[in-house]
């Protein structure tokens, strides 16, 4: 989605020793998944589960300084890598964003205001800004064949249906087979 928001910049990761592309680009350096919630519940002997996850990332946009020199004469222009972040947070605001990543399944919220970072090298200016990533992730397990707390019985507590979590696992341990003849 940053590749889509900003088309003339490079949007990398950020990992040790990453080397970076020419002017313009986005960096994106994500942090730890944490879980934020979870939801679990047995229906015909299937162990559904679904964990809610946030992976917070910041972005930072590193363009060419707006400061000219020329004849002697230093002309500082605006700058405004924090103003073209802030169509990043922007962006995830809107409803043409909201459709994207409904498709996709996530969420993408900025989690603050962009900030200039100040004592960048000469030519250059920097913004930064702090998002989050929302996204659930979902699992099913044959609850009949391993519930939680202990081996499967007829009588276990979730009353998982054996022969539901079977068919739905698509094996079986015992068959019968019948043939039948048509009248000749």
């Amino acid at each position: 989605m940053f590749v889509e928001l900003y088309p003339h910049c490079t949007v990398i990761y950020s990992y040790p020793n990453s080397v970076r592309p020419p002017l313009p680009y986005v960096v994106l350096d994500f942090e730890r998944i944490d879980q934020v919630g979870s939801f679990e519940c047995i229906e015909d002997g299937i162990l559904w589960q679904e964990k809610c996850k946030r992976i917070p990332f910041s972005a930072e946009l590193v363009t060419e300084s707006k400061t000219e020199h020329a004849a002697g004469v230093k002309k500082v222009g605006l700058s405004t890598a924090v103003d073209d972040l802030e169509q990043a947070a922007q962006f995830f605001d809107s409803q043409y964003a909201g459709d994207k990543m409904r498709a996709m399944n996530i969420t993408v919220c900025a989690d603050g205001s962009p900030e200039a970072i100040h004592n960048s090298a000469p030519g250059v200016e920097r913004a930064r800004c702090s998002f989050y990533v929302d996204f659930v992730q979902s699992t099913k397990e044959y609850a009949a064949l391993a519930p939680a707390d202990g081996e499967y019985s007829e009588d276990h507590a979730s009353a998982a249906s054996k022969t539901v979590a079977d068919m739905k696992a698509g094996w079986f341990d015992e068959v019968e087979v019948e043939k039948k003849f048509e009248d000749e």
